[in-house]
């Protein structure tokens, strides 16, 4: 007998992961308490796999003493069990609306489609954790400024001053295309960190830097 779509999409997923006895303050499946937002880049952080991450906190916070459990002012918890944050009026509001649509799932009817609005705010259930990174392209070697854990150097953009640290064998990388190759080109990723403007020129950190450094040929 051939197996349903719906068998073959739980087949699939990932098993989930026993945060209750991992986190033991922050996880409890009889009663939960609300978790402090951005917990799945945490869990990612601490070398959990993130599709099984995705996969457990889904079904975490979509059960009725999670949802029940998000009340006004309440506090969230980190993975420690400390407080971080607490539970807005409006995160409160939208996990009541699903609740009643649980416990009262719309009958179905054939009711026109409502016209969509050209814009709206986006409530907590729209938003999914991520991470924000950033790729910067150079030719040319910076003069670097030597620091405790690497060389700092700075690359000016069209919109900003890109400020990294590489480490110790990330700068060699640059030294030895210099040396190697009459022309190269430098690409260097990390996650987006301080930002300071406003009040003076954009100048931009990049945590946790990774470089690759290609021979540019030419024709």
């Amino acid at each position: 007998m051939p197996e349903t779509k719906a068998s073959e999409r739980k087949k699939s997923r990932p098993p989930l992961l026993d945060l209750a006895d991992l986190y033991p303050a922050c996880f409890d499946w009889k009663k939960p308490q609300p978790l402090k937002i951005g917990l799945f880049d945490d869990l990612v952080e601490v070398g959990h796999d993130p599709q099984q991450v995705r996969h457990t906190l889904s079904v975490y916070c979509s059960r009725v003493r999670y949802l029940k459990s998000l009340r006004p002012d309440t506090p969230r918890v980190d993975l420690q069990g400390q407080p971080a944050g607490s539970v807005t009026a409006e995160a409160s509001e939208h996990a009541k609306a699903r609740l009643e649509k649980r416990w009262n799932p719309p009958a179905k009817t054939t009711a026109p489609v409502p016209e969509l609005p050209i814009d709206a705010p986006l409530t907590e259930d729209n938003i999914v954790p991520g991470r924000l990174e950033l790729t910067v392209k150079f030719s040319e070697i910076p003069k670097p400024m030597p620091v405790k854990s690497g060389m700092k150097i700075g690359i000016q953009t069209e919109s900003a001053l890109v400020v990294a640290t590489l480490p110790p064998k990330a700068w060699k990388k640059l030294e030895k295309a210099k040396a190697d190759w009459p022309q190269w080109v430098a690409s260097l990723t990390g996650k987006l960190g301080t930002r300071v403007g406003a009040d003076g020129p954009d100048v931009v950190v990049l945590e946790n830097p990774a470089i690759q450094v290609f021979e540019k040929k030419t024709n």
